[in-house]
């Protein structure tokens, strides 16, 4: 945990000075994540929430390159818990993530008109877990034994933005890890359906409503 704390304190202290740049902006953002871990569930129904802190600055009059630090929840849940569901469970893994994006600027029209509002985001982001909770279909917390889990999670993503203002901008975003959650050798062979395009890995929905600060008057001018 003081490891953590220190790369949360080490990102916003970035993030502020950024800030003060005047080629740089900063800003907050906070919304929804729906989480699965296809191989062991295929219905995003494991719902968590996103916040964190961004950084961005133009490398063209089209292009940003964003920088982030997120605290978000991801995993998979199935049936309904503390029932007769057999085979009932949820997986809840907390992590810190720090994505690096390419935001692009679209233009095209929309019933004749002309629209500037979208951007086209990828990149990558890397996040280490730090805490999990996995209950069983009793509703009681369960230990995963050591060695079963991968902490540290590195996935691809893509998203589209839709900027209301300068300042306030709604994303939506798919993120797909590379590296599975769980370390396969360790699992029983029926514990996933094999015939699963991602075998395990961290597939996540996210809905966030960012907050950007106002540039830096001016460069307004």
């Amino acid at each position: 945990m003081k490891r953590n704390s220190f790369l949360t304190l080490f990102f916003t202290l970035l993030i502020l000075s950024a800030a003060q740049a005047q080629r740089f902006e900063a800003g907050l953002t906070a919304g929804a994540a729906a989480s699965d871990i296809p191989g062991l569930t295929y219905n995003f129904s494991k719902l968590g929430f996103t916040v964190g802190g961004l950084v961005n600055t133009s490398v063209g009059t089209k292009t940003k390159v964003q920088l982030e630090i997120n605290y978000i929840q991801k995993g998979a849940s199935h049936g309904v818990i503390d029932s007769l569901n057999d085979g009932s469970f949820r997986y809840s893994f907390n992590y810190l993530e720090v994505p690096l994006i390419f935001r692009r600027r679209l233009h095209f029209m929309i019933f004749k008109k002309p629209s500037t509002n979208f951007d086209l985001a990828g990149g990558v982001s890397v996040a280490r877990m730090f805490n999990y909770v996995y209950v069983d279909q009793t509703g009681y917390n369960q230990i995963i034994p050591p060695g079963i889990l991968n902490k540290t999670d590195v996935s691809l993503l893509i998203g589209l933005d839709y900027n209301f203002t300068s300042n306030f901008i709604f994303c939506i975003r798919y993120t797909n890890s590379v590296i599975p959650v769980f370390v396969k050798s360790t699992l029983p062979s029926n514990q996933f359906l094999f015939y699963s395009l991602n075998k395990g890995q961290n597939a996540v929905f996210q809905f966030t409503l960012k907050f950007v600060f106002s540039p830096n008057k001016k460069e307004q001018s």
